[in-house]
């Protein structure tokens, strides 16, 4: 749970930019210049299409898009760039930042506490909700981290920029032009190797923060002195970070290979992260851990897992209606306000080609990696939602105003036979999702504003786990009707 807490805090990070992007796309209606980019954009659609399939009645369109068709795309994207749209982009990427760092750092400051907690004996998540006040400590270490990053590679890259593109270098001939890009990259590389020994020696301040109890510049301390006193513990603690994460980098390449590269967005965060901030706090503490924990067989605790999710999703629908209802009301208004934006542009782009072929003939990675997808987005709106329900809230609007307004602009037949047979679950499913984050988004109040406990907020974080659970086994059902059954109906209504 304190896990997918940190997923959720990351995706709440994103509500500035889906509201810059809000903007964005109000501004240009209002200002009449969405129509001619969305015209554009299926006119371009449907030429790439039938110059794939060599149908264009045009020979030399063959093989690639007519350029009176890229250059009507090119125009209408440049007569989008608006002061007004580009103000609203900056802002809600300036808001992202900003937010997701606040975020990291709270996220940061749960799981280690959450870890700590579980090394000496307490109870592991009641002990992570206890330390969410520490968040200006990880604030504090991650603005360190990021101002290293900058005075040592930024500043080079920005100096070694200026000089290739000043006049004297330029007036000084390739020579001079070849010279200067050597300088950036020696410089660059040269900053590179002082980020990592920044990283390195940096490596056990969250934990110091955690079980000292101190600040950002007494853990920034505790680190440096723990590196020299135990070099050998913090280099192969190094060594075992870095080869985790190239195995999984390896793994990672290997799965997007076969399509589900999407599995990387959830072994990172839930397997490899955790185990590695273990390792680092037991290591700064000097424990061995818990004692063992005689348990049953994998296989056992999957089913064990797979019941208790699935009973207390069931138990959350029936007893949490109102949130649930208010997510599916904010669904289906973003996808009535989607449809109504672009609805009466009168355009109808046709779908794929090869319909009953769109994911290949054997699309084993498409349905992870949509299962996998679709699963990520419910955690972020689940656990999101903490803060005050209000990325919840963010996240399904937008999910259903991109619906809506794909249907406005597709042909309704093509559109509903390719998005109807999954999406009468996954819809519904994850508005579920949004529900919960807007159930969590009151025990966020209630924790803020001191009426709620840490075992409480606990425990709702703990069921709230349990959902995902839930949640995951109707996402997998809707993954597979997505990747293996809705091509073919949609074949068999439409054709190709």
């Amino acid at each position: 749970p304190a896990s997918l807490l940190s997923i959720g805090l990351a995706a709440a990070a994103r509500v500035p930019l889906t509201v810059g992007i809000g903007v964005a796309v109000a501004s240009l209606a209002a200002t009449g210049r969405l129509e001619p980019l969305a015209r554009a954009a299926v006119e371009f659609q449907e030429a790439a299409r039938e110059s794939a399939s060599g149908t264009g009645s045009d020979p030399a369109s063959m093989g690639g898009v007519p350029p009176e068709t890229a250059g009507e795309m090119a125009d209408a994207a440049a007569n989008a760039v608006t002061p007004a749209v580009v103000a609203a982009i900056v802002a809600g990427v300036v808001g992202a930042v900003i937010v997701g760092l606040l975020a990291s750092a709270l996220g940061s400051a749960v799981t280690y506490g959450t870890v700590r907690g579980g090394l000496d004996g307490r109870a592991p998540l009641v002990a992570g909700v206890r330390s969410a006040g520490r968040w200006r400590t990880f604030l504090g270490l991650t603005l360190v981290r990021a101002a290293v990053a900058f005075v040592a590679v930024g500043l080079p890259l920005f100096v070694g920029l200026t000089l290739a593109v000043s006049p004297t270098v330029i007036a000084g001939g390739d020579a001079a032009s070849v010279a200067a890009v050597l300088v950036t990259i020696a410089l660059v590389a040269a900053g590179g190797l002082v980020v990592l020994l920044a990283y390195f020696l940096l490596a056990f301040a969250e934990p110091a923060a955690i079980v000292d109890d101190v600040g950002t510049v007494d853990s920034i301390r505790a680190s440096l002195g723990f590196v020299r006193a135990h070099p050998a513990h913090a280099l192969a603690f190094a060594l075992v970070a870095v080869g985790g994460y190239v195995a999984v980098a390896v793994a990672v390449a290997v799965a997007n290979a076969a399509g589900a590269g999407s599995l990387g967005g959830i072994v990172l965060p839930l397997l490899v992260a955790p185990l590695l901030e273990a390792g680092s706090t037991a290591l700064y503490a000097g424990e061995d851990g818990p004692d063992r924990v005689d348990r049953p067989g994998a296989g056992v605790r999957v089913r064990r897992a797979l019941r208790a999710g699935w009973s207390e999703l069931a138990r959350f629908v029936r007893g949490r209606p109102l949130p649930v209802l208010a997510a599916l009301a904010t669904l289906a208004g973003g996808i009535v306000a989607g449809y109504v934006t672009t609805a009466p542009y009168g355009v109808s782009a046709s779908g794929p080609g090869n319909v009953a072929g769109v994911f290949g003939a054997v699309p084993v990675g498409p349905f992870v990696t949509i299962a996998a997808n679709n699963w990520l987005v419910s955690a972020g709106l689940a656990y999101g939602g903490v803060a005050f329900g209000i990325p919840a809230v963010s996240g399904v609007l937008f999910n259903g105003a991109l619906v809506g307004a794909l249907a406005g602009v597709f042909d309704r037949t093509a559109f509903l036979a390719l998005v109807a047979p999954h999406g009468v679950l996954e819809l519904p499913v994850i508005a579920v999702a949004g529900g919960l984050g807007l159930h969590l988004g009151g025990v966020g109040w209630r924790a803020v504003r001191g009426r709620a406990t840490a075992a409480a907020v606990a425990g709702e974080l703990e069921r709230a786990a349990q959902v995902l659970v839930g949640i995951g086994v109707l996402l997998v059902v809707a993954a597979a009707i997505e990747a293996f059954l809705t091509p073919r109906v949609a074949a068999a209504i439409v054709g190709g």
